[in-house]
């Protein structure tokens, strides 16, 4: 169905957030969405995975959205849709529509319950099946294809920084209706006197991260100034839609200090929407201290930043190419200051080492010290990372130099300074490559002993059928020791020792060593019509090539390379049990626990935890919340919990066993 259905292409420029309630496997299902809505020509803000209400609806609102489309599975989402209502009621934003989905674990009564509420649409299997993917789109696009800002009652010069709606309705009208606001356009200029910190960079460069690490820090230095940040992302030629996904990777914006929006460029080529200028106006005009205007990923000649920032950055990485690269980059030339981000990455100190070259001779630089040079390393994906609080600083003071006003770090830089650590170190950034060449290798040494194998194999066997001191003999005597002299001694003893092996598997029963202690059991077990079937049946190869690979590929089980498993024999004394259990309070669950465990002589306990415990928050009257608190899990939010939960078992005792599933 979702192939033949047609997009509907909406009449003006409709924004939808995005994002899934919770971290569970179904977030897949909101990235499939959202890629048809951009698809089909929409602007889709996309916040990602777990995010709460409040997040949601304040981002709904920043962006001046037409909808809210959200995947909910995992439960609570009765509480979770109704206080999304709630809230955009309460701040008078009930034009944004709700729409949401949860394949079959939102039951047609709730979906009754939800829609009689106020929620716009819940879209449930039955939908699916008969609209499909795109029909289901198509369904939520025509009901919010309208352009947000229409209504413009002038302008309001006592506008604050608190009026984050009434700024988001602003940037609205100028972007959808800018032929009637001219006028208005004239006068928001002038209204406010804030610095505008212009970032740009190459696509991939991290730039998001490291605005989100310098809002981090702006907010810890300074208690009382606030901050914008206007993010652009590029517009689809094709369908006219745009991913505007900064705000994934934004987690020190959620700040009543903090304005963000989002702007596609709706134009091909450019790194700028053509209404970047109205909107950093409108929020100077509102009396943000600092404003960020961070671009869409740049080619090698763009420098559009640079007309709209009193102080430009320009963030690349170490992957530029040759160092003859640099020279075509022309915001080399123009950047008051670059950052190399992920200089983590291999490469990285020569990365550094050139580009402090290449700015010197841009700009003439021959006397000044490559450490006083604006070129900075910096990992933004690391917490505290001294990279970024040098460049921080330094951003502070340009700031300060070039605006006249007050951005002085008061932060002392001795202080900012942290250890590098990285999550890869630069040396071991091939270390999955390295683990498959290692398997790879030792799959090719294996191959080529269990040949070396055979042949001395076949050379005993030839040799039984000459008679003694032949030439014959005396040839294939001098290849065998050749053939022997490659054969590694280890192998040759796997091969002689085959014999003693299959003796041991034969016998009546086999004892084995584990941490010090003997065990001894039966190798063979009686079948139901009295036959004796051998619990490890070896192959029967008689050719030291086969012999040698199944023991270097195979083996029996409890011998490198344990591809039957890492202990001789499996465990007599139990069946393999999963005892799974999680719903409720601990209390409950415990119940199950003991009902599930009756009688057997081993508990093997496997416990669900509901999304509240798993990630981290502590239960809270919270609706979004509140709704999440031991649904489909067990709520455990204290050591007494766990204590509960696993009462009346022996958690030292070898048969008792616990897992913690994470569920979804």
């Amino acid at each position: 169905m979702s192939e033949t259905t047609p997009s509907y292409q909406p009449k003006n420029h409709v924004r939808i957030v995005t994002a899934a309630s919770l971290f569970d496997g179904h977030d897949a299902a909101i990235n499939i969405m959202r890629r048809i809505m951009q698809a089909s020509g929409c602007e889709v803000i996309h916040l990602g995975h777990n995010r709460s209400v409040q997040e949601i609806v304040d981002c709904a609102i920043q962006e001046d959205a037409n909808a809210i489309a959200i995947t909910s599975y995992q439960g609570g989402h009765i509480e979770f849709f109704k206080y999304m209502y709630d809230l955009l009621q309460e701040q008078g934003a009930d034009h944004i529509k709700i729409y949401g989905g949860g394949g079959g674990t939102i039951l047609p009564d709730e979906i009754k319950e939800l829609h009689d509420y106020g929620i716009t649409r819940i879209y449930s299997p039955d939908d699916g099946r008969k609209m499909g993917l795109q029909g289901m789109i198509n369904d939520l696009i025509k009901g919010v294809d309208f352009s947000a800002g229409e209504k413009l009652n002038g302008y309001d010069p006592s506008i604050t920084v608190k009026d984050k709606k009434e700024i988001a309705h602003l940037i609205s009208s100028m972007e959808n209706f800018p032929d009637q606001n001219k006028d208005f356009s004239e006068k928001v200029k002038g209204h406010g006197q804030a610095p505008v910190l212009g970032i740009t960079g190459t696509g991939g460069a991290g730039k998001s991260s490291l605005v989100d690490e310098l809002v981090r820090r702006y907010l810890e230095d300074f208690d009382d100034k606030t901050i914008a940040v206007i993010s652009v992302d590029p517009s689809k030629r094709k369908s006219g839609g745009a991913l505007l996904g900064d705000r994934i990777r934004m987690n020190s914006i959620f700040n009543d200090r903090v304005y963000m929006r989002s702007l596609a460029t709706r134009q091909s080529n450019l790194a700028l929407s053509r209404y970047v200028g109205e909107a950093v106006e409108i929020v100077k005009s509102a009396g943000y201290d600092l404003i960020i205007l961070e671009t869409s990923g740049i080619g090698q000649s763009d420098t559009e930043i640079t007309d709209h920032s009193d102080v430009s950055l320009y963030v690349m990485t170490p992957e530029y190419g040759a160092a003859s690269q640099l020279e075509k980059i022309d915001m080399l030339d123009f950047a008051d200051i670059i950052a190399l981000n992920k200089f983590d990455k291999r490469g990285a100190q020569d990365a550094l080492r050139d580009i402090k070259k290449q700015y010197t001779r841009n700009h003439q630089l021959w006397d000044t010290p490559d450490d006083q040079l604006p070129v900075y390393g910096t990992i933004a994906s690391q917490f505290n990372d001294p990279g970024m609080n040098r460049l921080y600083h330094e951003l502070m003071k340009l700031l300060t130099n070039k605006s006249g006003l007050d951005f002085l770090s008061k932060a002392h830089l001795q202080d900012l300074n942290a250890e590098k650590i990285y999550i890869i170190p630069p040396g071991r950034t091939r270390y999955l490559s390295e683990i498959t060449d290692t398997i790879r290798g030792y799959n090719e040494q294996a191959s080529r002993q269990s040949k070396i194998a055979q042949q001395l194999y076949s050379i005993q066997e030839t040799e039984k059928l000459l008679q003694p001191g032949t030439q014959a003999k005396e040839e294939l005597n001098m290849i065998r020791e050749d053939l022997q002299q490659k054969l590694h001694p280890e192998n040759k003893a796997l091969i002689d020792g085959w014999k003693e092996t299959k003796e041991k598997y034969s016998g009546s029963s086999y004892t084995y060593e584990v941490r010090g202690k003997e065990f001894t059991v039966k190798t063979s077990f009686e079948s139901l019509s009295g036959t004796q079937v051998q619990r490890i049946s070896l192959p029967r190869f008689e050719g030291w090539g086969d012999i040698l690979r199944w023991q270097l590929q195979e083996n029996v089980p409890g011998v490198f390379p344990f591809t039957a498993g890492v202990f001789p024999f499996k465990r007599e004394s139990e069946d393999p049990t999963r005892m799974f259990a999680g719903e409720g309070g601990p209390e409950r669950t415990n119940k199950r626990f003991h009902y599930l465990s009756e009688g057997l002589p081993a508990a093997r306990l496997s416990t669900a935890f509901d999304s509240v415990t798993l990630y981290g928050e502590d239960p809270d009257p919270r609706p979004d919340i509140y709704g999440k608190i031991g649904n489909s899990g067990v709520s455990v939010c204290s050591l007494d919990d766990a204590k509960k939960l696993y009462s009346g078992f022996n958690l030292c005792d070898p048969s008792t066993s616990v897992s913690m599933t994470i569920n979804g």
